[in-house]
């Protein structure tokens, strides 16, 4: 383009990397907690965490990491490292916050605590309390029949995160009083445990791992159609589940409906007759009998005047009148659960969440319906009720026709192709009927199934009709059958008319509302999808896992400005909203979402977009977040590469350049590794170092390259070097024919002020020449011409 300029300009260096990327940090051979550095000065570290709060602490390689179970944003303000502290980094997560130190030499450490919080000590010698302490390691497990129980003093939460130096999959149970830590590293299948200082770190090599918070400890359990063996093998019933615990808990039998209702009047009518010392007896008795006949809140009713529910600390304890030994308060317990859980009453159901029921395979049944109506995470959830199906269908039909259906559906609809082939051939009967069309969607049986929601819907039973009417929409919009803007006016209509026929029921309507929120969404209506999604809570249509998947679209809708793994809107609704907007309903979405990758992505992109809105402080923050909950090695430079433009651009220079570090990686593609040298130039033109931007900048041709190596030439007043430089950019940038942008005039004048100060008249009137009379502005024009008169030529004549 330029050829009359850049005839006198050498040639273009060709492009490559910059050579001065930091070789990645070698791994720690060994993270035992014992290690000592006695050049170390022995020092301490105040982590004001309060009695709530739980905490785990473990080395991640060259970095010594602590993990609170709860965002603490006073730590980002209320204190900095110093010392060997020096390295302090703090992220605050939307669910937990985490405190990294860069720690290479792997001082010996101990940790403490005290009404103020924890103190985190650097140990100098062998001796003294503070060493003994760092050699109590009170971390104990305990296999139990499909799990191991960890004791922890005060359990606090489970935090799942990638490993900062490997990347695999972390879960860190979390302990509120100080315990110890685990102290010697073991590897099983499927997963390892990592030595700790406090608390627990299960390193999960299979996606089947799962740890659970207990008022005991955390509890690690493979969770699958067909499980890893994790504890103790289960105890077998062989094929015969009327001889397992349940049956006898519950009081079933294989009796008829009309038996069983009469043996429930006998029970109450010897409970009336009893005497003081047969009341307890026979009032278990009564409510065994309610139960088998399907009289839950019968059975409840008479439970209690045995039994006493409270909830203290997050734990529901169950406790019954003298007359019961340990065994039969555990009976009662579980019966008045189970009660409560089919009249409706969760708070009461609750102690079945408490994962010790899962010593007996047979209760474990009973615990997935819990979560199945508490609208826990659909997946886990599902898995427990596959493995229970046999079982589920041996149960007299007075229980089985109240649970199977619900969990049929519930893994029709959520669960894993695994979980779906478990439930196998179900009863005859119309209570089933809905159930085997959301089999046959999944079946892929596509046609068959709408025919059958379709005749359905049409059904005596109103609640039947109910749910077909919205899972033939639901279906039809998964399947791409039906447009977004058809299933949101199909669903509405199907809202509009509630009523109409009888009230839609609870499930009904909340599935209906879900679907509408899903389909608002992809119809490019997000805001109006998070309306509707702000009325619903976990349940079993919307467990927590499927809200938070309508919730991440949502948002990926609103930073990326299209839809989340569903294709583009195929109508013309998709709302104008301004950045602003789109910045204060994606803040509102993300402490809704699980911490993890899905998360980041949706960070990220909410970075970029605070970044454009001129906020980076904001956007750093955002940029952290996705680091730390990243695990590939190429998102994870990705993101700190975008974390020190955010943090140059927040004037935070220090944050910049550990970003930069981080960002380093053996596989970096090339077009990263160049943003990576940019990014690590203007840091170091920022701090002054001009010949180490310059070095960094050596071979980057891109257009951001060459203005920030012509700015730090100007800067030296190396005006050659500059013309250089600058003369490659314009050759790209000037347009031979046609009128100039601003920011092409702009460089233009910037190329001719570099030229007058390099004294270089014939790049001067090659530049005046290509310009061929195209204005710069009037200023600008006649400062030329006295540049042009400076350097001894004088204007041509027009």
């Amino acid at each position: 383009m330029l050829a009359q300029i850049s005839a006198s300009l050498p040639a273009a260096r060709a492009q490559g990397v910059d050579g001065l990327q930091r070789a990645p940090v070698s791994a720690v051979q060994q993270d035992e907690l014992t290690q000592q550095d006695a050049a170390v000065p022995q020092t301490a570290l105040s982590l004001p965490f309060d009695s709530q709060t739980g905490v785990a602490a473990f080395w991640s390689g060259p970095d010594f990491i602590i993990v609170a179970d709860k965002p603490v944003p006073a730590l980002t303000r209320a204190f900095g490292g110093h010392g060997v502290f020096s390295s302090l980094d703090v992220t605050v997560l939307d669910h937990a916050t985490l405190v990294r130190l860069h720690l290479p030499r792997h001082p010996t450490l101990s940790l403490g605590h005290d009404k103020d919080g924890w103190l985190l000590t650097v140990v100098s010698g062998g001796t003294g309390s503070a060493s003994r302490s760092v050699q109590q390691n009170q971390l104990t497990q305990r296999s139990e029949p499909g799990f191991v129980l960890f004791s922890l003093r005060q359990p606090g939460h489970v935090v799942s995160l990638p490993d900062p130096a490997s990347g695999a999959r972390l879960l860190i149970a979390t302990s509120r009083l100080p315990t110890g830590g685990w102290a010697p590293v073991q590897h099983n299948v499927g997963y390892s445990l990592r030595a700790t200082l406090e608390g627990l770190v299960v390193e999960a090599d299979s996606d089947q791992m799962h740890l659970q918070a207990s008022t005991e400890g955390a509890i690690l359990r493979a969770v699958a159609v067909h499980p890893l063996p994790v504890g103790l093998p289960f105890a077998s019933t062989g094929s015969d589940w009327t001889q397992g615990k349940d049956w006898l808990w519950l009081g079933l039998s294989k009796d008829t409906a009309e038996s069983l209702k009469k043996q429930c009047d006998a029970a109450f009518a010897a409970l009336a007759k009893a005497g003081p010392r047969q009341k307890d007896a026979a009032s278990l008795k009564a409510a065994q009998a309610a139960f088998a006949s399907g009289a839950f809140q019968q059975a409840v009713s008479v439970l209690g005047s045995l039994i006493s529910v409270s909830t203290h600390s997050e734990q529901n304890q169950a406790t019954t009148s003298a007359f019961f030994a340990v065994s039969q308060r555990q009976q009662v317990a579980f019966l008045y659960a189970a009660s409560s859980l089919l009249a409706g009453d969760m708070k009461s159901a609750s102690i079945l969440n408490e994962p010790d029921w899962g010593r007996d395979p047979e209760l474990r049944l009973w615990q997935g319906v819990y979560g199945l109506y508490a609208g826990q995470n659909s997946q886990i959830t599902a898995t427990v009720l596959a493995s229970a199906m046999v079982q589920a269908k041996q149960y007299p039909a007075s229980i089985r026709d109240r649970i199977l259906p619900p969990m049929a559906a519930f893994i029709a609809r959520y669960g894993s192709l695994d979980a779906v082939r478990a439930v196998g051939d179900l009863p005859d009967g119309s209570d089933y009927d809905l159930v085997r069309a959301l089999l046959q969607v999944r079946d892929g049986k596509l046609e068959t199934a709408r025919i059958a929601l379709e005749n359905m819907t049409a059904a005596d039973n109103l609640q039947t009709a109910a749910y077909a009417r919205t899972d033939i929409v639901r279906v039809m919009r998964d399947a791409d059958l039906i447009a977004p803007d058809m299933a949101v006016a199909a669903y509405r209509k199907l809202l509009k008319n509630d009523g109409a026929t009888g009230p839609l029921p609870a499930g009904v309507k909340a599935l209906t509302l879900l679907g509408l929120a899903q389909a608002l969404t992809q119809n490019g209506e997000p805001r109006a999808a998070l309306a509707i999604l702000a009325s619903l809570q976990p349940g079993p249509e919307t467990p927590e896992d499927s809200l938070a998947d309508v919730y991440r679209a949502a948002a990926y809708r609103l930073v990326f400005g299209a839809p989340h793994n569903n294709g583009p809107a195929q109508s013309g609704g998709e709302e104008e909203l301004s950045v602003p907007q789109r910045l204060a309903l994606v803040a509102q979405i993300l402490p809704r979402l699980p911490d993890g990758a899905e998360k980041a992505k949706v960070l990220v992109g909410y970075g970029r977009l605070l970044l454009t809105a001129e906020q980076p402080d904001a956007a750093v923050t955002a940029f952290k977040q996705a680091d730390i909950m990243l695990a590939a090695p190429l998102a994870r430079a990705e993101a700190s590469e975008l974390l020190a433009q955010a943090a140059m651009k927040a004037h935070h220079l220090s944050v910049a350049q550990h970003a930069i570090d981080q960002a380093a990686s053996p596989l970096m593609p090339d077009d990263l590794a160049a943003r990576r040298a940019y990014d690590a130039a203007r840091v170091a033109q920022a701090q002054g170092d001009t010949d180490k931007a310059l070095a960094l900048l050596a071979h980057d041709e891109s257009d951001a390259g060459l203005d920030l190596r012509g700015q730090l030439y100007e800067a030296d007043h190396k005006w050659a070097d500059a013309v250089l430089v600058v003369g490659r950019l314009a050759s790209r940038a000037l347009p031979e024919q046609g009128a100039l942008t601003e920011s092409q005039r702009a460089l233009a004048f910037r190329l001719a002020g570099d030229v007058t100060a390099a004294h270089d008249a014939g790049t001067l009137q090659r530049l005046k020449a290509w310009l061929g009379g195209r204005t710069l502005g009037r200023e600008r024009d006649e400062l030329i011409t006295i540049q042009l008169q400076q350097v001894g030529h004088k204007p041509a004549s027009p």
